[in-house]
């Protein structure tokens, strides 16, 4: 039995083997992960809204009160007296945008669940620690949610008021080209899409989706029934206060390029804002949501 000699060095290609392994800069460079852009955290947010399976019921359910919604007020005013080609316009976008009070809801539990979700799940630390610096992450979900709330707001808009013009029959499919009707169907989209932004900045403020989903109920659809009472005081402020309420901002879109200028005129001071002012309003709804959303992002703790 021969016993080895523990002053003998080992085989000199065995350390060499190792070192040049370990001083190979190559080796390196091929295992360093490479840095995130945002165009990658862009296609994450993707990945990630259009995997929930509550996002894609949403969408489904919010497409089917639009048409449904659109297609049944078609089918009760086709026919009737009311159908004439002066008040097509105004029968096609009244059709078109028949179910917004019920989908902005939806839209907003969209917005919501966007957010909330990660943090239900605790996907938030994880996309937090891919992207540190955290404004990046929330710039990215801002821009996926505006992108997908344009894209299912004319989706539903556009699409009841084809359904709508098809119903109606004779030349009424071409009245949807009719400025004043683009510009209702245009509104009436970007209000559904600034609702879903200011729904994703609220849900990055309380991280709780119940808590969410209840603040939004209550801007979008309470609030305006609590006011509407409230009118019946004769209190002065009510009517300021309630013209510049989200539901209302975004009727204001829906119906003022169909109003005729004669009465708008004649109504005087009981006018809303204007179409451009209610755009600005909500637009400013949204960015009191998503402003401080960002800077508590940045300054607090993950969960």
């Amino acid at each position: 039995m021969t016993i080895a000699d523990p002053t003998t060095p080992a085989p000199a290609s065995a350390p060499a083997t190792a070192l040049a392994a370990q001083a190979d800069p190559r080796e390196r460079t091929t295992a360093a992960p490479g840095k995130l852009t945002f165009d990658g955290v862009l296609r994450g947010e993707w990945i990630k809204l259009l995997s929930l399976r509550s996002i894609r019921w949403s969408i489904l359910i919010m497409l089917v009160l639009s048409w449904g919604g659109a297609a049944l007020m078609a089918a009760a005013m086709a026919g009737t007296e009311f159908a004439t080609p002066e008040a097509m316009p105004t029968l096609i976008a009244q059709a078109a945008t028949f179910g917004s009070n019920i989908t902005v809801l939806i839209m907003g539990v969209l917005g919501v669940l966007s957010i909330t979700s990660e943090y239900a799940s605790g996907l938030i630390l994880s996309s937090l620690s891919a992207v540190p610096s955290r404004t990046p992450l929330l710039a990215a979900k801002t821009l996926v949610v505006a992108a997908l709330g344009v894209a299912v707001g004319a989706l539903s808009t556009f699409g009841g008021g084809f359904l709508a013009s098809l119903i109606f029959g004779g030349d009424a499919l071409g009245v949807i080209f009719e400025p004043a009707v683009l510009a209702s169907l245009l509104g009436t989209t970007v209000y559904l899409a600034l609702a879903a932004l200011l729904s994703l900045g609220i849900g990055a403020l309380l991280r709780s989706t119940a808590a969410a989903i209840s603040v939004v109920v209550v801007l979008l659809f309470v609030s305006t029934l609590v006011l509407q009472i409230l009118t019946m005081t004769g209190w002065e402020w009510v009517p300021t206060v309630a013209q510049w309420m989200p539901a209302d901002l975004g009727y204001e879109l829906s119906t003022s390029a169909l109003a005729p200028s004669d009465a708008v005129a004649a109504a005087g001071a009981d006018t809303g804002v204007g179409y451009w002012a209610a755009l600005a309003g909500l637009a400013a709804w949204a960015a009191a949501a998503l402003v401080p959303a960002a800077i508590l992002l940045k300054t607090r703790d993950a969960v």
